[in-house]
């Protein structure tokens, strides 16, 4: 889901937002989403039911940081 806007502006060589689609559970997919938000950068979630299921989707973006480069 790309509507809306990265987390950060990502530039070669800087940390990555990548749109991350969770579901489940709703009490499961909103405490995950919630501790998500309090351990890393990340923008706002929207939460959906799931198709066919009484459980929750969430989106949101979720800044992932520079590793150290893959060894040989």
């Amino acid at each position: 889901m790309n509507s809306r806007t990265p987390a950060t502006s990502s530039s070669p060589g800087s940390a990555q937002p990548v749109d991350v689609r969770l579901m489940g559970d709703d009490r499961a997919v909103r405490a995950l989403v919630s501790a998500l938000q309090q351990s890393a950068t990340c923008g706002p979630a929207t939460y959906r039911p799931m198709r066919d299921s009484n459980g929750t989707r969430a989106y949101l973006s979720v800044v992932v940081p520079v590793g150290p480069a893959p060894a040989p």
